[in-house]
């Protein structure tokens, strides 16, 4: 499957039988095992709420077990990976979910809100006036591409899911600087919609300069910090950035195989800085995240 040795990967599947969350395992299975995708909606539902949003830490670094915007966004993108459809009631509950929840005054979802703060959650999830003056589309850019991905053509998810798009765009435009997980939201809405984008080209060349910005081209300091490795950003050798920093991929490559630890799975970058009790809990549950997810990137350049 990729370059880590039997031993290691059969270390992390180990550990994620035994300690990540039962979510985690099904995507693993899914993955990596021809495991059901239904065990995926089946874990995955436990998150969503009765207004068809999703919460309860399923982002781990955001315990508010009411739905927000970020842990919906963390349900689309399993759902997207496991090609969900609209006429699935886990898709249709999100998608009401979203077209009732959205803030018509700003044009986007809120990021970040005052409950926020009534529960456990790490630093960069602390609501703060002002903040979303920080997070823009982060994650709207993608939700939108969600609504226009799951529903019909013209309906009112459609026609949301695109004012959107257009607010998000005007916003990319104007950008001379971006955080690099927005810079992944526009990218995960370019990989779902595609050439239905108008100024499809003009939006794609903007992003990948974002993002060449954003990657972190220092390998001694990847780990030590909160920044983009060329990974998160370049996601198979298909993407256009990859050529130009083809070297620095395969160094990352290099890298996720070198820092696997020998338990199986990676340390995690980042701390919630005073709340180390509950941060202990975010951290075993983003062990499990990681490995899945750093599995998969290694897949896609195997």
């Amino acid at each position: 499957m990729l370059k880590v040795n039997n031993h290691k990967r059969m270390k992390t599947r180990s550990w994620i039988k035994r300690n990540a969350r039962p979510l985690e395992n099904a995507r693993w299975e899914f993955l990596f095992e021809n495991g059901s995708r239904e065990r995926v909606v089946h874990y995955l539902s436990a998150f969503q709420n009765s207004d068809g949003g999703f919460g309860h830490g399923l982002e781990p670094d955001l315990g508010l077990p009411q739905s927000s915007a970020i842990a919906t966004w963390s349900a689309g993108q399993i759902l997207m990976e496991i090609q969900a459809e609209y006429n699935e009631e886990i898709v249709r509950r999100m998608i009401d979910y979203l077209i009732q929840s959205y803030d018509k005054e700003l044009g986007l979802w809120k990021t970040v809100t005052p409950e926020h703060n009534d529960f456990p959650h790490a630093p960069h999830w602390h609501f703060e006036e002002g903040a979303q003056d920080i997070w823009m589309f982060n994650p709207s850019a993608e939700l939108a591409a969600f609504l226009i991905h799951w529903t019909p053509e013209g309906s009112e998810g459609a026609k949301l899911g695109w004012e959107v798009v257009e607010k998000a765009k005007v916003h990319l435009l104007n950008s001379n600087k971006m955080g690099f997980h927005e810079v992944n939201n526009y990218q995960m809405l370019i990989r779902i919609l595609g050439d239905k984008l108008n100024q499809f080209q003009e939006i794609e060349e903007k992003v990948n300069d974002l993002a060449g910005q954003a990657i972190d081209t220092d390998p001694n300091s990847w780990g030590k910090s909160y920044n983009a490795l060329p990974l998160d950003l370049i996601h198979s050798k298909k993407d256009k950035l990859y050529e130009k920093y083809k070297d620095l991929v395969d160094e990352n490559i290099e890298y996720l195989e070198r820092s696997l630890k020998d338990d199986g799975v990676w340390d995690i970058t980042w701390n919630w800085e005073e709340d180390p009790e509950n941060f202990f809990v975010a951290k075993q549950q983003w062990k499990g995240i990681i490995a899945v997810n750093n599995y998969k990137k290694l897949q896609n350049f195997s």
